[in-house]
Order: C-alpha cells, then structure tokens, then sequence
C-alpha cells in the first residue's frame, strides 16, 4: 500500500498520516506473516530514518513500513505505481489530492479522504462513491483496505470503469473549453 505525500512533521496530522500508519497498526492488518505492508514515500532527503521514527510512534511494526525519499519525476512516480495495489490518502483536509488522481490515472485502487477536493470530484460519480472513506478511525481505513486486498479484481474492475468515467468528465479538451467561455464571459458578458 501506498502513502504519499511531503514528510513534514508538522503536517503528520492534517494529511492524515496517523490514521493510515494506525491502520496497519490494526490487529486485522498486523498479524506475521506480514501480509500488508506501507510504503511511504515523501521523506526528505536523507531524512527517510526520521520519517520512519515519526510513523513507527503510530504503532506499525518496523517489518511493514518502508520509507522513501520524495518522487519528483513522473517516470519514477509510473514506476512507483507498479509496486504497490492501493493508494491511500486519509488526509483531514486536502485542498485536491493529487496523488490520488495520478493513482487513479494509473489504474491503481484508491481509498481517499472524503475531506478531500478529490473527492468532491469523485462523487460526482454514482460509482465514484466506491473509493471514499469519510472517517478518521483507523479501524475503519484497516477494514477498507482489506477489504481492497481480499477482492483486488472487483476493485481493479471498479477503478478501471471510474477511470474511464472520470477521464471523460474532466478531459483537457473540456476543462479548456469550459475556461475559454469563463473568460469570455468576463471579458464579454456573454456565453
């Protein structure tokens, strides 16, 4: 699983990073073998032990969580997405979530915060509802991320159908159509 997202201390809370780490804390998720495993990436350079202390305090067993320096690249961040079969973002608050959104652009199975823009968007999507958690408890997340692991093809096929809905939706070609008649509104007053 993954956790994404810029390891800064002092935004551990806001982005929800507790709550995923706590997840996996969870009896369901905890038991050797380890069959979950997290994989943080957004520690900075050469902070990636210190990272892993703050998250460790969360109550994941050493053996589950990896840590890694901050992805800058989209061919690291396509490579990334091949290692892992769920993307998580619990954030308390979350202007959009765009971890979320290259996740989804991917085809990899999300759980996102129902605090989240992302997730505004989502529900525009009767299916979309699928793939939103709007909790804080990390039993909840624990529950929902096996759940993703126990029936990883059903989710594979729901997260390619939103896709494909959501690429319709919001392609380049409508968003800028949709900006010109803003602007030509404002600067004319007329569609």
């Amino acid at each position: 699983m993954l956790l994404c997202g810029r390891g800064d201390s002092k935004i551990f809370e806001l982005k929800g990073y507790d709550i995923g780490v706590k997840a996996f804390a969870d009896q369901e998720l905890n038991r050797k073998p380890y069959r979950y495993r997290l994989l943080f990436v957004g520690a900075p350079d050469g902070k990636e032990d210190e990272v892993a202390g703050e998250l460790l305090k969360c109550g994941i067993a050493k053996e589950q969580l990896t840590v890694r320096k901050f992805v800058d690249s989209r061919d690291k961040m396509k490579d990334l997405f091949c290692e892992v079969d769920l993307a998580i973002m619990p954030s308390r608050t979350e202007g959009f979530g765009l971890i979320a959104l290259e996740a989804l652009s991917a085809g990899l199975p999300i759980l996102v915060s129902g605090n989240s823009g992302f997730a505004k968007a989502l529900r525009d999507f009767q299916i979309g509802n699928f793939c939103i958690l709007d909790s804080e408890e990390p039993k909840d997340w624990a529950e929902k991320i096996k759940d993703v692991r126990e029936k990883h093809g059903k989710w594979l096929q729901k997260i390619q159908a939103l896709r494909e809905l959501y690429g319709k939706e919001y392609s380049w070609e409508k968003q800028c159509e949709k900006l010109v008649e803003k602007l030509r509104y404002m600067v004319h007053g007329m569609n």
